[in-house]
């Protein structure tokens, strides 16, 4: 099959491309080329900006595709465009969404949890504000879900939605991972976690979500409507702690603290709690057994294996010293007012 990506450049992008390729189909990147990679014989690129709407309907008038991965869709606006170019033309639209749209993201956000299923199957509650990114960065995916699903009353347009978790590995532009990896190389001896380190957040390798997408390919005829997606072991921030200091042979005393005594993350960052981020509550736990029984989705790659892949890049990469900046007086500060507490 004729496959087109819109995206593909960055993150899962490079390893999608790569897998369907393999797996015998041709493949076209859509894109800026801002971020230009070689991929192997037989992907193409095309050049254009898909928020250039008229451009992009008259670049995709001309081009053939069965089936229509958009891996950088923002809102409604981005799935209208894509439905006025294909529908009636291709046998699937495949839209990626994400954790963002469950109502237990808008709990953690608003530090008020409420009760939630805990896994979280496709068919829990969403939320009903909109997401902070706010209208100047036109990110809100459950706008472009609803224009998604709504898409097929218009004509022939069949639509699955993968909702990814917190995307992690190398190359990777934010990088939840270097908040630690940064303070096992400065030789920290102590490490704050919130709550023991207790907190679940969905994370997912960046060769097994782009497995979650060419699985969609492969069931076309039987796929569903929405997928949840992710990596099967889903690690605690305890435990993302604990590894990463043995793939680092870092010996360090992990100390709980309570999660009112973290420092709190830049806003810029959006993490809702603390400067950990990977803490949450309620748990973001995702349920798997939809895309498992019905996509035969398994971990291509296993977290722990994904996990040092993604800190030896760090190691040898170090992000931007603005990314997830760190105060080590703030978190001996926080470490010492739990000590406190745990001697009264």
């Amino acid at each position: 099959m004729r496959i087109l990506i819109i995206g593909g450049t960055r993150r899962c992008g490079p390893y999608l491309v790569e897998e369907l390729l393999q797996r015998g189909h041709s493949v076209v990147c859509y894109h800026r080329g801002e971020h230009n990679i070689c991929f192997s014989d037989g992907a193409q690129h095309l050049y254009g900006d898909r928020r250039k709407y008229a451009q992009f309907n008259e670049q995709m008038a001309g081009l053939t595709a069965d089936v229509v991965i958009d891996m950088i869709a923002s809102d409604d606006r981005d799935v209208k465009a894509v439905a006025e170019a294909f529908t009636n033309r291709i046998q699937r639209y495949v839209c990626i969404s994400t954790y963002h749209v469950y109502k237990a993201w808008e709990a953690a956000w608003d530090k008020a949890p409420s009760p939630q299923p805990i896994p979280i199957p496709e068919e829990a509650p969403k939320r009903k504000q909109l997401h902070p990114y706010g209208e100047e960065a036109r990110f809100e995916k459950l706008l472009m879900e609803s224009a998604a699903l709504e898409a097929p009353g218009r004509g022939d347009f069949p639509v699955t939605i993968l909702r990814w978790p917190a995307l992690y590995g190398p190359r990777d532009t934010t990088p939840r991972e270097w908040y630690y990896v940064q303070q096992a190389l400065d030789g920290r001896r102590q490490i704050a976690v919130p709550e023991s380190g207790q907190a679940l957040f969905p994370r997912g390798y960046f060769e097994n979500m782009a497995r979650s997408a060419a699985l969609v390919v492969d069931h076309l005829e039987d796929s569903g409507s929405v997928y949840n997606a992710a990596d099967l072991d889903a690690l605690s921030v305890r435990q993302i702690v604990e590894t990463i200091g043995e793939i680092m042979d870092q010996r360090w005393e992990i100390v709980s603290v309570p999660r009112r005594l973290m420092p709190p993350a830049p806003r810029s960052q959006l993490l809702p709690y603390s400067c950990d981020p990977y803490d949450v509550e309620p748990h973001l736990l995702y349920d798997l057994s939809k895309i498992r029984a019905e996509l035969g989705y398994d971990d291509l790659v296993p977290a722990a294996k994904a996990l040092e892949s993604t800190v030896k890049w760090l190691v040898d990469h170090h992000p931007p010293a603005e990314w997830l900046p760190l105060s080590y007086a703030d978190l001996d500060e926080a470490i010492r007012k739990a000590r406190a507490l745990n001697q009264l």
